[in-house]
């Protein structure tokens, strides 16, 4: 059967620009165990910090979808760090976002493309499938808050 750590979900962000935005993980699934860390972290928490400090962020350009060739290793790496034998038993949420230009609706389909494209590198590089679920934030989930260049890009 499935392990109950296959709720959590770990989170490969997709944006474009030049910063990075923490990964987000449901960490109110399937946490009970809390018994040894000293620190008040209990090994599945601090196994899923982990993950998430190693994942990369997969970088888009404006108003595309399509995993550039640069953005390649990233992709290689978190299906590396994905299938390890300590990450095999979460799923993992891939999330699309996008930068403030265009509709609601336009954002969110980009977003879903973006996604859509990183879980299909990730599946060619070996992943299953159905531990990967993606969703889009559209421009609703901004790494940034600032009407800049700087900041647009890093929305995408």
């Amino acid at each position: 059967g499935k392990l109950a750590l296959t709720s959590l979900a770990v989170a490969v962000l997709v944006l474009t620009g030049c910063s990075q935005k923490s990964p987000e993980v449901d960490m109110n699934k399937g946490t009970s165990d809390t018994k040894g860390a000293s620190d008040g972290m209990s090994d599945l928490q601090k196994l899923i910090a982990s993950l998430e400090a190693n994942s990369k962020t997969i970088y888009f350009d404006f108003d595309k979808y399509n995993v550039k060739k640069d953005q390649q290793p990233n992709i290689d790496a978190n299906a590396a760090l994905f299938n390890s034998a300590e990450a095999k038993s979460f799923s993992i949420k891939v999330e699309g976002n996008c930068d403030e230009f265009g509709t609601d609706e336009y954002n969110y389909a980009l977003g879903l493309k973006r996604a859509k494209s990183v879980k299909d590198g990730l599946v060619a590089k070996g992943m299953v499938a159905d531990r990967i679920t993606v969703v889009s934030y559209g421009e609703s989930n901004p790494a940034s808050t600032e009407h800049n260049k700087e900041a647009w890009a890093k929305n995408r």
